[in-house]
């Protein structure tokens, strides 16, 4: 030891220092109350990507201690002879002399080969013990983790199945139909030939509009009644059974829904835009949406067409409305004309179409006299309300 340097500490007495100091500077504020949760989070992180021993490096290590602890010293290894004459003689009377000085020393080293030999065992079965305890750490962990994610894909399940359930409860929601989607249209509005003689005045509406968007196309009249009168048009439709037909009819249509489709499209760049008996499918969020988002991509002289059931009229309750599984809730033309005017456009026409057939409206009385008259009025009132128009159709120029 140099002189003058300071005494060594045993190990016992620097750890109570070091206890000491961190405590001190623990309670002067030096050290954050969550230091220990922080070390350990730190600590995890560096075990967690601790690699696995190599099984042929434990071997290599137990062959070098087998080594090791069969190794002894030897006198008898002792080079002693020489080739010179007399010289063997001479070698081997001082290695007798010496002889004692020798067995000490070997017996020495055969203690200090032994302590190594000792330590390393030690070492190695202590690395492989920390080895195999972090490795079952780590299994029992990843274990915990598949019970974990299996319970947690079993509870996922369940929330799925109950938002599927609730979902099927919505009206509105998408529906998997079993029937054919083109029959049920044309027992209930009629055939391909009906829809286009009673829809060609609004496609009219739109010559000279092009490019229009004819959105939910349905069976396609509407789109083809477009293509007769040279309107360049696109449809769109959620229905991919209807999309396949269409396009087998050389029509240009695309599968899409309304507001997530014309959000995609360039503003400005339509000239039309046509929803014939769609609207009344959208939920009532997306009927606000798709006015205001109708307002950015149509070009200022473009026109939007939207036609669906007249809530006015109580005889399309009980004929029209509730007969589609699929319709949400009606729309009424006033509201529908506030969402145009809102959005920018700045010229609205409503159209009251597709009327109550005679035969089932309240007949008027006979007669010139004031009680047959104010009898007819009523029942003009009563048939304005109960047998008004089943549909209307409300034409916007932006």
């Amino acid at each position: 030891m140099t002189e003058g340097a300071p005494e060594p500490l045993e190990v016992e007495q620097l750890v109570r220092l070091l206890r000491e100091r961190v405590e001190r500077r623990r309670s002067e504020g030096n050290y954050p109350g969550d230091l220990e949760e922080t070390l350990d989070e730190h600590f995890e992180r560096l075990i967690g990507d601790r690699p696995k021993a190599s099984p042929a490096l434990y071997e290599e290590l137990e062959t070098a201690l087998v080594k090791l602890e069969n190794f002894e010293y030897s006198r008898s290894r002792i080079n002693v002879t020489s080739a010179l004459p007399g010289r063997t003689y001479v070698h081997r009377t001082m290695g007798k002399l010496v002889s004692r000085q020798i067995a000490g020393v070997l017996e020495q080293s055969q203690l200090h080969a032994d302590l190594i030999t000792t330590t390393m065992t030690l070492v190695a079965h202590l690395v492989s013990a920390i080895g195999k305890e972090y490795d079952d750490k780590v299994v029992q962990k990843l274990e915990d983790l598949q019970v974990r994610l299996a319970e947690q894909r079993k509870a996922l399940q369940a929330i799925d199945q109950s938002l599927h359930e609730v979902a099927a409860r919505i009206p509105g929601a998408p529906m998997t139909l079993w029937y054919g989607g083109d029959k049920f249209t044309a027992l209930f509005r009629g055939s391909t030939d009906e829809l286009r003689l009673r829809y060609r005045d609004l496609a009219e509406e739109l010559i000279g509009c092009g490019p229009v968007l004819d959105v939910g196309f349905g069976r396609g009249e509407y789109r083809e009644l477009l293509v007769d009168l040279s309107v360049e048009a696109r449809g769109i439709e959620a229905d991919p059974d209807l999309v396949s037909t269409a396009r087998g009819r050389g029509l240009d249509v695309a599968e899409g829904r309304a507001v997530e489709y014309l959000a995609a499209v360039p503003d400005e760049s339509l000239g039309g835009l046509a929803m014939i008996q769609v609207i009344e499918h959208l939920s009532p969020q997306h009927v606000i949406d798709v006015i205001k988002i109708a307002s950015e991509k149509v070009r200022p002289g473009g026109k939007v067409i939207v036609e669906t059931v007249n809530p006015g009229s109580l005889y399309t309750y009980a004929h029209a409305f509730w007969l589609d599984p699929d319709h949400v809730r009606p729309v009424h033309p006033g509201f529908l004309e506030f969402l145009f005017a809102e959005a920018g456009f700045r010229e609205l026409r409503r159209h009251y179409r597709s009327p109550v057939p005679d035969d089932e409206v309240l007949e008027l009385l006979p007669g010139d006299d004031s009680r047959t008259k104010q009898l007819n009025a009523n029942f003009e009132r009563i048939n304005s309300l109960l047998f008004g128009a089943q549909d209307y159709a409300i034409i916007a120029t932006r």
